[in-house]
């Protein structure tokens, strides 16, 4: 029995062999339909990765160069502000401050003027601030240099009320005359007429040269803003879309024309950026002639009429040009083309704004000065040069 049992294994050996042999040599072949699964979707995922790169990469470069060209373009009208409130408040207050105090007293003369009844003396610069000609910071130290004001947050610098109290206000109430001398004190002060004329064309030279320069100011930032070059040539070397390449004139339109953005709230004359001026002015002096009394009180008659539009006084600009531009700020939407990709997904109309009909980036941009919370206003009253421009994300 053994022996018919062994010499049958002994037979069915060789044939087993030859059935497992097909199977044992097949392992190698065994990774070959994983592969066929695993290789294409790897390959696919790679270019998935690479198509979204460049995307992602596209989409930040657009952004900061919207970002840079929004910045940039607020610098004009923060400018524009900060000088403002120089002209109003600052620069007259330090140039009639300089011309006219009486540094250490009445009792060094200069530019003291005595009274008539002889009790005492009075500044030039008190009395042309008292009949409501210049203005003057509010705690200014009388007799001493012009009051440090970088380190205040906000720059109380007005004119006198009365006389003139409804200057203090946005739109002000300028009028079309100036007291520069009332006759009150050309009765209770010994100014005559001679000085009193030096004074006048001392008065109408500075203003005169403010108003110059607030015009200069304003022609500037209107050739800037004519069509947003700043805007457009910092988008252009940032962004290099080949739109600009073709059309660099109309480069970052979308940004520019966006709903609530620069052009839409540009600053213009007579709409959001006033300038005011005097038609005229009067002063009263004390007039010599021969015998007794050894004066009398003359007034200029008829009043000095003012060429051109007038005598530069004060420029404003209005609360809601103030408020939008610091708050919320402007909105700017541009739109960039997608380019083509491997999976063939058209971008430019799957996520189109609704700004600009196509992709786009956003930047809200603003310029604020420390008194925003009441409504960004430090042009006039108080006439504060501390705005800044502020880019939101």
């Amino acid at each position: 029995m053994k022996l018919m049992i062994g010499d049958f294994l002994n037979r069915i050996r060789p044939m087993a062999y030859c059935l497992w042999r097909p199977f044992r040599l097949s392992r190698k072949g065994q990774i070959l339909i994983p592969s066929i699964l695993i290789i294409p979707s790897l390959m696919l995922f790679i270019y998935l990765i690479f198509e979204t790169t460049k995307l992602s990469r596209e989409k930040i470069r657009q952004q900061f160069a919207v970002d840079s060209a929004a910045f940039i373009q607020m610098g004009d009208y923060t400018n524009i502000l900060n000088r403002t409130a120089y002209v109003n408040g600052a620069f007259p207050y330090r140039i009639f401050k300089e011309a006219y105090e009486c540094s250490g007293g009445c009792g060094s003369g200069g530019n003291c003027l005595k009274k008539t009844d002889e009790s005492g003396s009075v500044c030039t610069y008190n009395m042309l601030y008292d009949a409501g000609a210049i203005p003057k910071y509010k705690n200014d130290v009388s007799g001493a240099e012009a009051t440090p004001l970088d380190d205040k947050s906000k720059w109380e610098i007005e004119y006198k009320d009365p006389p003139r109290g409804g200057i203090n206000k946005n739109p002000p109430s300028v009028g079309n005359s100036l007291m520069l001398i009332t006759s009150d004190q050309g009765i209770k002060i010994y100014i005559f007429w001679d000085p009193a004329i030096a004074i006048y064309k001392f008065y109408a030279q500075v203003y005169t040269m403010l108003g110059t320069v607030e015009e200069s100011q304003m022609t500037v930032f209107e050739r800037l803003t004519e069509n947003f070059n700043f805007f457009r040539k910092s988008y252009y070397l940032n962004a290099n879309t080949q739109e600009c390449v073709d059309n660099p004139n109309t480069c970052g339109e979308d940004g520019i024309k966006s709903p609530g953005g620069f052009r839409n709230n540009k600053f213009v004359r007579g709409s959001s950026m006033f300038m005011w001026y005097l038609g005229e002015i009067m002063f009263h002096a004390k007039v010599p002639q021969p015998g007794l009394p050894p004066y009398f009180l003359g007034k200029t008659n008829p009043p000095l009429r003012m060429p051109g539009p007038g005598l530069f006084q004060l420029a404003t600009f209005s609360d809601d040009a103030l408020k939008t531009v610091g708050r919320p700020g402007y909105h700017v939407y541009q739109g960039w083309d997608v380019s083509s990709n491997y999976f063939g997904v058209n971008f430019n109309s799957m996520v189109a704004c609704q700004e600009t009909g196509r992709p786009c980036v956003h930047a809200l941009v603003a310029t604020q000065c420390p008194q925003l919370e009441s409504g960004n206003n430090c042009v006039w009253p108080n006439p504060t040069p501390k705005y800044q421009t502020r880019l939101y994300p």
